[in-house]
């Protein structure tokens, strides 16, 4: 019993993906209005009327006429197979043809915008290279300067070094020549000294030898 149906469920999906393989596409002619009927004639009730350019799935063919199901929904019925084009209608392309246009102009027009912007941006990034080139001058000279600067500083670093045991070697000459001054003043005082005693003893000797040389001179006489 499982088997009988799952053989009756294996047939109806053959011929379900047949059905399937046979839909196709059509659109209908833009010559006049095409009745849409309940069956493969025109004896058969008129179910709606399809206006030029209605898109349209082809189920099956049947002597001149197909079986349609109309747009999206679920509405089927039959229409003459020579009312079916493979293509949609004149109006329709040129319509569609006019909606790329407009799709194609506003991305023109977008592209564009992105150029002009992009030409902008262009323009503030070359300024700013500029800006960032004579900045970079500047402060090439300013580095220059600084290097300048700092080499004459350590130049007046090592000139005051220089001066500094200059200095400090004239202090020591000064000093010395301190210390021989104050040695040549006591040597000259002491010299003074010895010369005042010498002259001293000496008034003192002829002090007592002058008058005994009178006295002796009287006697003579």
């Amino acid at each position: 019993m499982r088997l009988r149906w799952v053989g009756v469920l294996f047939v109806a999906l053959v011929v379900a993906a047949q059905a399937l393989a046979q839909t196709e596409t059509r659109y209908v002619t833009d010559r006049t209005q095409v009745e849409l009927r309940r069956g493969p004639s025109t004896e058969y009730r008129i179910l709606r009327y399809l206006e030029a350019g209605d898109r349209v799935q082809v189920l099956e063919q049947n002597e001149g006429f197909s079986r349609v199901k109309v747009g999206e929904g679920d509405t089927e019925g039959w229409i003459p197979s020579a009312s079916l084009i493979a293509e949609p209608i004149a109006r329709d392309r040129l319509a569609a043809a006019e909606r790329n246009a407009a799709t194609a102009r506003e991305r023109t027009t977008a592209l564009e915008e992105q150029n002009r912007e992009l030409e902008r941006n262009l323009s503030a990034t070359r300024a700013e290279l500029e800006q960032t080139k004579a900045s970079h001058g500047t402060v090439s000279r300013e580095l220059a300067d600084i290097r300048t600067a700092s080499a004459n500083v350590v130049k007046l670093h090592d000139d005051n070094a220089s001066l500094q045991q200059r200095l400090v070697q004239r202090d020591l000459e000064v000093e010395q020549l301190t210390m021989e001054n104050t040695r040549l003043t006591a040597r000259s005082n002491q010299t003074w000294f010895v010369v005042g005693a010498a002259v001293l003893l000496g008034g003192i000797v002829v002090g007592l030898v002058a008058p005994s040389l009178r006295r002796k001179r009287r006697s003579d006489w």
